[in-house]
């Protein structure tokens, strides 16, 4: 009579399933906890960049939102406030006009014509306060033609 193996009870196979799982799950919470704060950090941080006319066609659903708006500084309409820092302007593109409100140190080529960019909150008086302002070079400073 020839012996019979008796079958093996698939303790080995059912360790390393186990093995598998203490290393694929926390792995899987990791991944996951990444993904999270990325698209967290991603969403709080984004800021929409408008042209004059559709921020104001946005209107109300915009007012809590931070946003950027270019334009170039309206010749005449800088009016600064030198105790408080604080300076008022119109920004313009093709769009439209938009007041803009600033309160802070201005770059030193800031002026009429000048094209800047603002990032802040659009208010329901229709006033841009911004909190940051930038100011583009002219092309005088770009390579001679």
């Amino acid at each position: 009579m020839t012996a019979v193996a008796a079958p093996r009870t698939g303790a080995p196979e059912h360790r390393s399933r186990f093995v598998r799982a203490q290393v694929l799950i926390p792995a899987l919470v990791v991944i996951v906890a990444a993904g999270y704060l990325l698209v967290t950090a991603v969403r709080t941080t984004a800021v929409y960049y408008l042209t004059v006319g559709e921020l104001k066609a946005a209107g109300s659903s915009i007012y809590d939102q931070p946003v950027r708006v270019a334009g170039n500084v309206v010749p005449g309409s800088i009016q600064r406030d030198p105790t408080s820092f604080e300076t008022r302007f119109q920004a313009s593109d093709a769009s439209g006009v938009l007041p803009v409100s600033y309160h802070g140190v201005l770059p030193d080529i800031f002026g009429d014509g000048i094209e800047v960019v603002v990032e802040g909150k659009y208010e329901p008086d229709g006033t841009f306060v911004a909190g940051t302002l930038l100011a583009k070079c002219p092309s005088k400073f770009e390579g001679a033609t």
